[in-house]
């Protein structure tokens, strides 16, 4: 017996096939995310794929790298002699500083937590050391402000930031389903006011993508790749107020990334874009000849490719 499908059936067949079709078209595979995507650059260019390989590269873990190199809980015990650029990473308590790191350093080295304020003391972890070679790169884990901080870490962060020497840039990580908040609004105006040279990144931007952890893992859509835009734009003049009051604002250019959705290569959501920010700050991104008074193995080539 033949059945046949009567005109409203298949008239309601053909939009649930369509609907599919659209929604399955309109999405991008995490791997397919690029910068441009997931990021703001306005005084900046974009890093293209030789540059993120080149920054995944550089940071893949060896014996000799990453390696924890010494905690601090005041300024004043901070090793002096060390020449090596370095990076600080800061961020309200519980916004994901320490499981951030531990992805772009591609191993556990920061202790986690949900409990807020665990982190204690300035951490710093040595990256690219090779065997008989200093570390090229410092990461610094910053004790979390805010909820769960104490006051005197804020003392002793804010003497770090003003008179550390090797330091290049301060990473202010903030989260991206609650916004800026006051505490950070008010870092901020001390690194202006200090003229500390800073760079904005939003964490759990897969929360922003997809609220659905699941759903993440097919890809974003287009419309929540493009209100994530949106909301990055929106903040350019909080963090780039008029720079002859406030003075100088935040990098031009708004990394977003997540520590917890993988993208298929052994790497996280932005993180790799992360990682070229970092280089760039420390000048491995060819546009500075960095000095050392080390002598060790050479680094990885890196790309010719203009953006």
């Amino acid at each position: 017996m033949i059945r046949t499908v009567r005109p409203a059936a298949q008239s309601r067949w053909l939009l649930t096939l369509h609907r599919s079709s659209s929604t399955a078209a309109s999405k991008i595979q995490l791997r397919d995310l690029t910068p441009s995507h997931l990021s703001a650059y306005w005084d900046t260019v974009p890093p293209d794929e030789s540059k993120l390989e080149y920054a995944a590269k550089f940071f893949t873990p060896s014996r000799h790298s990453p390696i924890k190199l010494w905690s601090a809980s005041k300024f004043r015990t901070t090793p002096l002699s060390s020449v090596e650029p370095e990076v600080a990473f800061l961020g309200r308590s519980n916004v994901g500083k320490s499981s951030l790191l531990n992805a772009i350093m591609g191993q556990e080295m920061c202790w986690t937590s949900s409990k807020p304020g665990r982190t204690r003391e300035m951490n710093a972890f040595g990256i690219g050391g090779t065997k008989g070679g200093e570390s090229k790169i410092v990461l610094l884990d910053m004790p979390g402000y805010g909820k769960a901080s104490r006051t005197e870490w804020g003392v002793e962060i804010m003497k770090y930031l003003q008179g550390r020497k090797q330091l290049r840039r301060a990473f202010i990580l903030i989260d991206s389903e609650h916004g800026i908040k006051q505490t950070d609004q008010d870092i901020l105006a001390s690194f202006r006011r200090y003229a500390i040279p800073h760079q904005i990144i939003l964490s759990k931007v897969d929360k922003v993508l997809n609220k659905n952890k699941k759903q993440i893992k097919s890809g974003a859509s287009t419309t929540s790749v493009a209100g994530l835009q949106t909301m990055l734009h929106k903040l350019k003049p909080i963090i780039q107020p008029d720079g002859r009051i406030a003075g100088p604002g935040a990098l031009g250019e708004i990394l977003t990334c997540s520590s917890e959705t993988a993208v298929g290569d052994g790497s996280f959501l932005g993180v790799n874009a992360v990682r070229w920010a970092i280089l760039s700050a420390a000048g491995f991104d060819g546009s500075i000849n960095v000095q050392t008074t080390t002598t060790s193995a050479p680094l990885p080539e890196l790309p010719t490719a203009t953006s």
